[in-house]
């Protein structure tokens, strides 16, 4: 009886458990459900979203096109009649860029009413082509409108100097008048160069009378024309077609270019006049210059600095002997100023030479005391203690020897104190290996 309790218990133990694991995965499994089908409403939302905005945007760039045409087709109606105008106000010949101009936008426009009549018709187009052909409407609207507009201000400005065109004129006609006596003047000028200054001094100038006349002529006949071309706006005809303000600015810019010619033939004679006196300031120091290269050249510190100083003379003394007269101040100056750099890179060399020498001569003597006194410290180790020093160590000590009595002799301070400095090292060379060789015994 007892184990027949015990069995049912655990029977309906193990059923409690079954019931509630069914259940917590049931659980589990409708919540996993719910999840699920709300992501995907999200995501169909999400999506909803998306193609709503772009088809907004899609709409908004429509509508821009639609304005923008409209506005582009009356910009070229508008455009038209402006060219007409130009045309009868300025001649046919300035108005070919505007007319060139408002042959591309007619064109241009065309095609944007060939892709807007794309987008009206009853064949359905994809999204990427409404945005696409939208697109390209706004481009070739936009720049049309562009176009149109520089013209139109380019041509308004020309109307504006138009109205100041006689004032322009006038200004242009003193102008003119003041080449005269600057003509006059310059002449004078240049007959002084020519007399004064050989023909290469002056040969930068040298046509420049012909060449300012030649400008006053254009600037002149130029100003007659505009003048022609504003008393003749009436409708009376006129020999030159251009407008009147374009002939002002070609007589003004004649009118310029004369004044630059004559401008050249002045600042020609002034650099001429500050050359002379530079080269006048040139020889004086040159002369002072050669009187010390002369004496650093009889005195020299060595035979190599002599000679080039030597050169360096005969060059500057040749550059005063072929420039004595101011004929061409310019090129005497450069020549002067190069043979004088020759003369003073020479006398430099020979200066750190001098030196170069004395600074040896000075350290030639301490050398030649260590010298000899570290070779008779060796001398005496080895000396008295003769029997065990080995052959390597008499070697240096006599190379030492060697190398004091031609430093002695020698009359090249440098050399002398190269040599000096060797023999002292050879014996201190030899003193190591004495001392060595006395170590092994």
């Amino acid at each position: 009886m007892g184990g027949e309790l015990v069995s049912a218990a655990w029977t309906v133990g193990i059923t409690l458990v079954v019931i509630f694991v069914l259940a917590v995965g049931a659980g589990f499994w409708l919540l996993a459900r719910r999840t699920a089908r709300q992501g995907r409403v999200g995501q169909g939302r999400s999506g909803q979203r998306r193609a709503g905005r772009r088809e907004d945007a899609l709409g908004a760039l429509q509508q821009k096109a639609n304005i923008l045409l409209v506005r582009a087709d009356d910009a070229v109606k508008n455009a038209e009649d402006e060219l007409g105008f130009a045309i009868a106000q300025f001649g046919d010949v300035t108005s070919q860029e505007f007319e060139r101009v408002l042959v591309t936008a007619r064109s241009d426009l065309r095609e944007a009413f060939g892709l807007q009549q794309k987008l009206d018709d009853a064949h359905p187009d994809t999204e990427t082509q409404r945005r696409e052909w939208s697109a390209r409407i706004v481009h070739l609207c936009e720049s049309t409108q562009d176009a149109l507009d520089a013209q139109e201000k380019a041509f308004a400005a020309r109307r504006e100097l138009e109205k100041n065109a006689p004032a322009d004129l006038a200004a242009v006609g003193r102008a003119i008048e003041a080449l005269d006596a600057r003509m006059a003047a310059s002449t004078a000028t240049l007959a002084t160069l020519r007399s004064d200054y050989s023909a290469s001094a002056i040969a930068s100038v040298a046509d420049n009378l012909d060449r300012a006349a030649q400008e006053r002529e254009k600037a002149t006949s130029a100003a007659d024309r505009a003048q022609e071309a504003l008393d003749g706006r009436d409708g009376e005809a006129v020999a030159d077609a251009r407008p009147a303000t374009d002939l002002i600015r070609e007589a003004g810019e004649g009118a310029y270019r004369a004044g630059r010619f004559l401008d050249a033939i002045d600042a020609l004679r002034d650099e001429l006049g500050k050359a002379s006196d530079a080269v006048t300031s040139l020889r004086g120091s040159t002369q002072k210059n050669l009187a010390e290269a002369r004496a650093l050249r009889d005195a020299p510190p060595d035979a190599d600095s002599s000679a080039a100083v030597g050169r360096a003379i005969g060059t500057v003394e040749r550059a005063l002997a072929a420039h004595a007269l101011l004929t061409d101040p310019l090129a005497t100056l450069e020549v002067l100023r190069a043979a004088n750099a020759e003369l003073d890179s020479s006398m430099a060399g020979a200066r750190n030479q001098q030196r170069r020498l004395d600074g040896a001569r000075t350290a030639l003597v301490g050398a030649l005391v260590g010298a000899r006194s570290q070779l008779t410290a060796t001398r005496n180790f080895i000396t008295t203690r003769r029997g065990g020093v080995g052959a390597e160590a008499r070697t240096r000590l006599a190379e030492a020897e060697r190398l004091l009595a031609v430093a002695e002799a020698e009359s090249d301070p440098v050399a002398a104190l190269d040599t000096a400095r060797s023999s002292a090292t050879y014996s201190r060379d030899a003193d190591a290996l004495a001392r060595f060789d006395l170590l092994g015994r």
